[in-house]
């Protein structure tokens, strides 16, 4: 088995290409020889037009002649003849410059030799022979080609994979340093996260901030109790119903305030006096109602709410719960300013903004890395089996195995 680095293989190939067809390759250079020889005579002809049309023609017919004789030197100067790198692509385009040539000269001819066609008669029949030799060569190559160069053809059409295996090449080279740079970011992004965790973790200890979640669990654990006391809302809610549709009547009764009283329970009792005039009043006016059995609840559930709004009579215990509701709330307030005060809630809700900010960043970075590791793991695995395809194909070529080695920069 022969290795070559990829970016050595083109060399060996053509090289072993040349030497396999090397007597197709030889004869090929003979004929574009004799076509560039061809083309030569041919401009030689044109010198040969203008001293025969030199002071016999007028100076319009002069300018006619020039004009033909420019023309096709154009053409032909503008003919590619390749040199030693010859393929296929090259001869065919030579072949089809030499047709364009031929239409040229006989779109000029007709133009321009109807003008001075007497004087130069004999040039006119040494172009024509020198056309006639080129439109041989030219056709003879171009059976050759079709008849002879089809294998060389498939052998040097094969180094048309070559760009894909260096596109691929490259592909991977840039999604690793894309990888790289987004781990990098990554490792950066997690480095940021966690130095805001802990700052976050250490302002959250402040003595301030560890009263506050005190006093909050407090406040939670009692508006817990409270609404465990106040546990009546489906009778509330059964009594508000049949006043608002009238089918009871209960003097007095503030349907405004049982309405708010529904929506906010803790809000409105907190709003209250001490002695809660109107939550007292509305208790009233509700055991009455359950006990006149205006509300056709279950007996469990009317049982159950006279024996809780008794119980808020009896023991007085709402009243004193509600004060100390108070009371932690007031404590909130004022610890909530000590922490505002001390620049602790600034810093607190920026840690917060810069957390959430980073992990937006984050996520976006980890989007990245990962659509890249795929890219990147697709370009390997496309330039693997686009490897070993044209390894098959030169090995079918050469009749022998190669293997192409691929290093990366990185």
């Amino acid at each position: 088995m022969i290795e070559k680095d990829l970016e050595d293989f083109e060399d060996f190939y053509k090289q072993r290409v040349n030497a396999q067809f090397f007597k197709i390759k030889k004869f090929t250079k003979k004929l574009i020889q004799e076509v560039r020889e061809n083309l030569i005579e041919i401009k030689v002809c044109l010198d040969h037009f203008l001293e025969a049309g030199k002071d016999k023609i007028d100076q319009k017919s002069q300018r006619s002649l020039n004009f033909f004789s420019d023309r096709i030197r154009k053409e032909i100067d503008e003919i590619e003849i390749p040199e030693e790198d010859l393929n296929y692509d090259n001869i065919n385009d030579l072949i089809n410059s030499i047709k364009k040539l031929f239409t040229s000269i006989n779109e000029v001819a007709r133009k321009s030799l109807p003008k001075f066609h007497k004087e130069v008669q004999p040039q006119i029949k040494e172009l024509n022979y020198i056309t006639r030799k080129l439109g041989k060569k030219q056709a003879q190559l171009d059976e050759f080609m079709r008849k002879k160069y089809t294998d060389v053809k498939n052998a040097e059409y094969l180094l048309k994979k070559l760009p894909k295996l260096y596109n691929l090449k490259e592909n991977i080279e840039h999604a690793k340093t894309d990888l790289d740079n987004f781990q990098s970011e990554l490792d950066e992004r997690n480095r940021i996260q966690e130095s805001l965790n802990s700052e976050l973790i250490n302002i959250e200890k402040n003595v301030l901030f560890e009263k506050l979640k005190a006093e909050k669990d407090n406040i939670f654990q009692l508006r817990i109790r409270i609404n465990d006391e106040i546990g009546f809302k489906k009778a509330l809610k059964k009594l508000k119903f049949e006043l608002e549709k009238n089918s009871i009547h209960i003097p007095n009764i503030d349907l405004n305030y049982m309405r708010d009283f529904l929506k906010s329970p803790i809000k409105m009792l907190a709003n209250e006096r001490k002695d809660l005039p109107k939550f007292t009043a509305l208790m009233v006016q509700l055991r009455h109602a359950l006990e006149e059995n205006k509300l056709n609840l279950k007996t469990e559930t009317k049982e159950k709410t006279i024996e809780q709004i008794n119980t808020i009579f009896d023991e007085k215990r709402l009243q004193g719960d509600i004060e100390e509701y108070l009371q932690i709330r007031e404590k909130i307030r004022e610890i909530e300013t000590e922490i505002n005060d001390a620049g602790l809630a600034k810093k607190l809700e920026e840690v917060k903004d810069q957390i959430s900010s980073n992990t937006i960043k984050l996520e976006h970075v980890e989007t990245d890395l990962n659509r890249k590791n795929k890219d990147y793991t697709r370009y390997l695995n496309s330039l693997k089996n686009e490897r070993e395809e044209f390894q098959n194909l030169i090995e079918e070529i050469l009749n022998e195995k190669v293997k192409i080695n691929i290093t990366f920069s990185f």
